[in-house]
């Protein structure tokens, strides 16, 4: 076998004398012939450089790597963000239409001039309120009475005209009759107001938007018990303990019934200790093209006593 020149072996070392690995023998070897030989001063010259440009090109690879995979990175985030906002997008249209049919049906049956609407809901000590509402015409009539085990009370009942500038309290019980007048009275008479106090709900949705601000609020499921066909319950999808909730026909767009959990509470007389707590509950019934213009005419009021209440001076003195 040839023997290796001086030059090849220290050749050889030159690597491990770059990275710095070689035991002190060797290290001292390759020292001294360096310092005598130029051809080998040369090369280890070129093994730097090419060690330097071998470092900086895989940088120059991990770098673009880096790249690449942040790239993909934001382009997975964008995408994820994207199918997100799609799906929130098809959530909030369906939501959309579904409120959009709810309004639409409901404002059919209320702009109709001839409607009669019932409000129901439990009072305390077994009795029940029910508030009725005639109106035809421009003519609308509200009758408010209390009914219970002993029969049926009748606490008001109050004829209004459209854009009139009177209305008119018939109080059974104190055979009284208060007789409003004034601007305030014409303003609250305008076919709006009349047909909006009718329908303190809206037949539900006016009343569900108010409360819950915007439709991404609303959470809306369907539902067919109690009444035997299907209805939307409405809640407030940020409430909690979902205290609030409405039901609202399917069919018609108008309010079934409200509820408020937990609302009413009664306590041992001289103490704040609970003696029964129960949902606040408002039931709906309506009717349409029944009203008669009987029902929301003013009957003879010569057995009463009457008393005018001008409510614009009342209100400048308030």
């Amino acid at each position: 076998m040839e023997k290796k020149s001086k030059c090849e072996i220290v050749q050889d070392l030159l690597i491990g004398y770059v990275d710095d690995v070689l035991n002190e023998a060797s290290k001292k070897l390759v020292e001294e012939h360096l310092g005598e030989c130029e051809i080998c001063q040369k090369r280890l010259e070129e093994l730097k450089a090419d060690i330097v440009e071998n470092k900086q090109s895989q940088e120059r690879e991990i770098d673009y790597l880096k790249k690449i995979r942040k790239k993909s990175k934001i382009k997975a985030i964008l995408m994820a963000i994207g199918i997100l906002m799609a799906i929130f997008v098809v959530w909030y249209v369906r939501q959309f239409i579904v409120v959009q049919s709810i309004a639409s049906k409901a404002e059919q049956f209320l702009h109709s001039n001839n409607f009669y609407k019932e409000t129901r809901q439990i009072l305390t000590d077994n009795k029940v309120s029910v508030e009725k509402t005639y109106y035809k015409d421009g003519k609308c009539k509200n009758v408010w009475e209390i009914y219970s085990d002993e029969g049926k009370e009748t606490n008001y009942i109050k004829y209004s005209s459209k854009d009139a500038e009177e209305s008119i309290t018939i109080i059974p019980s104190e055979n009284k009759v208060n007789i409003e007048i004034g601007e305030f009275v014409k303003v609250m008479n305008q076919e709006g107001n009349l047909k909006n106090a009718s329908y303190p709900h809206n037949g539900g949705i006016t009343s569900v938007i108010a409360k819950l601000g915007t439709v991404f609020r609303m959470a809306i499921h369907t539902d067919t018990r109690q009444i035997g066909r299907e209805y939307y319950v409405v809640t407030n999808r940020f409430e909690k303990d979902k205290m609030w909730e409405t039901w609202i026909d399917k069919e018609t767009g108008l309010t079934l019934k409200t509820i408020n959990r937990n609302s009413v509470r009664n306590y041992i007389a001289g103490t704040d200790i609970v003696k029964e707590e129960r949902d606040l509950v408002q039931e709906y019934q309506y009717k349409f093209d029944v009203v008669t213009d009987e029902d929301v005419e003013v009957p003879d009021l010569s057995n009463y006593e009457k008393e005018y209440v001008d409510v614009d001076a009342n209100m400048g003195d308030g």
